[in-house]
């Protein structure tokens, strides 16, 4: 195995790092790495990279690269957004691939934002046929309020915390002061934009129907959204995908996997899973 280091697209380049088997079969699909959020190519807690190296075991090539403005890549210049931006420089890395390695399909890997820009592409570009995301889109259901108020509404420290709150606002009204706990601080954090659920569903629908395959794990960090393992599928209970999908909800790992024992399982599940799809395809 080799990892090599290239400069793909212009004017302005992407820094990508491809990892290549020992014998390259052109028949097979090359799986693209995304970046997760501002992370670089290395990945969140070094998981691309452990990701990639493990897949050149099977054969596998694998390219890790960053988008414009992240890692090692420059700023390209212009007012796109980055949905628009990163269709494109996926678009780049694979036209690089298939002109100078012969290969022409594809499985797009990505964690959070990269999980986001992995369904853009396939949405758009018909040489992609199988995707693996870490917490992706997904849209509360009814039944996730139950199972988040639920225990709450039994629990006698929530009623004691809410007369609490509730005496403490009337004491402020009255113009009484005092000091405020840190642990009732809000501090800032980044939040996704989801599109309407609708639209979603509505793009399932046609991967679906270009017979795509699709590899879900869902983080216990996603807890405000998601918080069962069927929930993702109850989501989209008007999509029908045929046997295409595959879920895996871990609620007591966390988005960005710290914990190496979940690191591995992630590891070996992807990599078994990419495995399996090229298998049968």
């Amino acid at each position: 195995m080799k990892e090599i280091a290239l400069k793909i697209g212009n004017p302005t380049p992407l820094t990508a790092i491809v990892n290549t088997p020992k014998k390259i079969d052109p028949t097979k699909p090359a799986v693209l790495i995304l970046n997760s959020g501002v992370m670089h190519h290395v990945g969140t807690c070094r998981l691309s990279v452990k990701i990639a190296r493990e897949l050149a075991k099977s054969s596998i090539l694998s390219i890790r690269f960053d988008f414009s403005g992240i890692g090692d890549s420059e700023n390209r210049s212009g007012t796109q957004s980055f949905h628009e931006t990163s269709i494109a420089e996926i678009t780049e890395v694979m036209d690089y691939l298939e002109n100078k390695r012969g290969i022409s399909k594809f499985i797009v890997y990505g964690l959070c934002s990269g999980a986001d820009a992995s369904y853009d592409i396939a949405l758009v570009d018909k040489r992609i046929f199988a995707m693996v995301q870490i917490d992706p889109y997904c849209y509360r259901t009814w039944k996730w309020y139950i199972r988040h108020y639920g225990p709450r509404l039994l629990n006698l420290q929530t009623w004691v915390n809410f007369v609490s709150r509730h005496l403490n606002i009337q004491a402020k009204t009255l113009g009484f002061s005092e000091s405020v706990d840190k642990d009732n601080l809000e501090v800032a954090s980044y939040a996704r934009e989801f599109p309407p659920r609708d639209e979603i569903s509505s793009g399932l629908t046609a991967l679906v129907n270009r017979h795509f395959h699709m590899y879900t794990i869902i983080t216990g960090s996603q807890s405000e959204i998601i918080n069962h393992n069927s929930q993702f599928r109850e989501s989209f209970s008007d999509v029908n995908f045929e046997g295409l999908l595959t879920v895996e909800y871990y609620p007591k790992m966390d988005h960005i996997i710290t914990n190496p024992a979940y690191q591995q399982i992630v590891i070996d599940n992807i990599c078994r899973w990419i495995n399996q799809v090229i298998k049968n395809d």
